[in-house]
């Protein structure tokens, strides 16, 4: 069975906020116990030391250290259908910090597959030794429920949405 997980209310009072704990709660367990299903060994949330002097939370670290993830629940294209920039440069952002960690094996792990076939076309040739994307495909229950806080998230952003706030009387949002 399925946790529950509710949206917080927005500060206005008006509407909801996208439960992105939920990626945190479900998702990233489940993405950890495949990777040590995987791999052999147990992966756990670390803070780990980066070659510039400062720390990084990973999402999931090996027993030995020696398999660093990062683990992103984003989607493939936009909700226009567009090709996703925004999660382009939050994928950039996370291989950075792979970068900047001293681990044999470091992995950008995806759950969406429409996600992995455009980043592994567009990083093709173009990621550092020893990093590399993965995919770990999530139950549909879990992935039903991720496509949902998506859909939240994305309305939240989107300036449609924003175009509609600013219209509506205050408290009717």
């Amino acid at each position: 069975m399925m946790p529950k997980y509710r949206s917080s209310a927005c500060a206005t009072g008006g509407g909801h906020l996208a439960d992105t704990s939920y990626l945190r709660k479900v998702v990233e367990p489940y993405v950890r116990q495949e990777l040590g299903r995987r791999h052999n060994t147990v992966f756990l949330p670390r803070s780990l030391s980066l070659l510039t002097g400062g720390r990084r939370q990973f999402n999931a670290v090996s027993h030995d250290g020696a398999i660093v993830a990062s683990i992103t629940s984003a989607g493939g294209k936009t909700a226009s259908g567009r090709f996703p920039a925004g999660k382009l440069r939050l994928v950039e952002s996370e291989l950075y910090y792979l970068m900047l960690v001293n681990a044999p094996t470091r992995l950008l792990v995806l759950t969406s597959p429409e996600l992995f076939s455009l980043l592994g076309k567009k990083l093709d040739g173009k990621l550092s030794p020893g990093i590399a994307l993965d995919l770990v495909e999530l139950p549909r229950e879990i992935a039903s429920r991720v496509a949902q806080v998506r859909e939240r998230a994305s309305a939240e952003v989107s300036p449609r949405s924003r175009r509609q706030d600013r219209l509506l009387p205050p408290g009717e949002n």
